[in-house]
């Protein structure tokens, strides 16, 4: 039961303004309804120093130049990008879920799927690329026979695929290619790849790594880059995520 709102904190999921408090403590988003517990003033680093952490992450500065920057060892830093990373993947994921249905599809989605002889015989997917209206999300493929989430099928508009094995188990960006079904009109795939192409090449390929989490990392930058408070919101994330993981 909600017994009051705000419009003070902002939800670190969605980043929207209004929440409302329960009765047990959490808050609850008026926009996304996701609950979380409200941020503890506390942490093994200064909020204000994470916050820096954050916006740099949101510039992608290396991490060896924030280290420098804070007197931080750079394992510090490198936790702390990995934990604005998480957050990012765990609102995408909610968010796939909520539009979708489901975060992940079965293998046999792209093996049955419309265009899947345009990849050519060795190719593998990475995920499919689910539109709805002006929502876009990844939709990772497991190995799993589970049909309950087929209906997701009707929204992908195409497929991430790499050529053959070693170019997913290399994760080579340059033998990475999108396959879009025909009927479908939507250009916010394509602007979708390359977008995250030119991202993931400011890594240098410390992608390669843990590719799937960076490439939410991807999708989360694609969905956010229009709005203003995006660093902002990198913060919140960073911040939550943090607290969440030291408590």
């Amino acid at each position: 039961m909600s017994v009051s709102a705000t419009t003070a904190l902002h939800c670190p999921f969605c980043g929207k303004g209004k929440t409302y408090r329960l009765e047990d403590g959490r808050m609850k988003c008026a926009q996304c309804a996701h609950k979380f517990t409200p941020i503890p003033r506390h942490s093994h680093l200064p909020e204000g120093t994470i916050r820096v952490i954050a916006q740099r992450f949101w510039e992608m500065t290396p991490t060896t130049a924030v280290s420098a920057e804070l007197q931080l060892n750079i394992k510090t830093v490198q936790r702390y990008f990995l934990r604005a990373r998480e957050g990012m993947a765990r609102c995408c994921e909610h968010s796939a879920i909520a539009h979708f249905g489901s975060d992940r599809l079965p293998l046999s989605c792209f093996e049955s799927g419309p265009s899947r002889a345009e990849c050519g015989v060795q190719a593998q997917p990475v995920c499919a690329v689910a539109v709805s209206a002006d929502t876009l999300s990844l939709l990772f493929c497991d190995d799993r026979n589970d049909t309950s989430c087929l209906h997701t099928t009707d929204d992908v508009a195409g497929w991430l695929y790499g050529r053959n094995q070693e170019s997913i188990e290399r994760h080579l960006l340059d033998q990475m290619h999108l396959v879009l079904h025909t009927d479908h009109a939507s250009e916010l795939p394509r602007q979708f790849w390359q977008f995250a192409k030119k991202g993931l090449a400011r890594y240098q390929g410390g992608f390669r790594h843990n590719f799937p989490l960076f490439l939410r990392e991807m999708e989360f930058r694609f969905k956010v880059r229009q709005r203003p408070d995006a660093a902002n919101l990198c913060s919140q994330l960073l911040i939550y995520h943090t607290i969440h993981q030291e408590n």
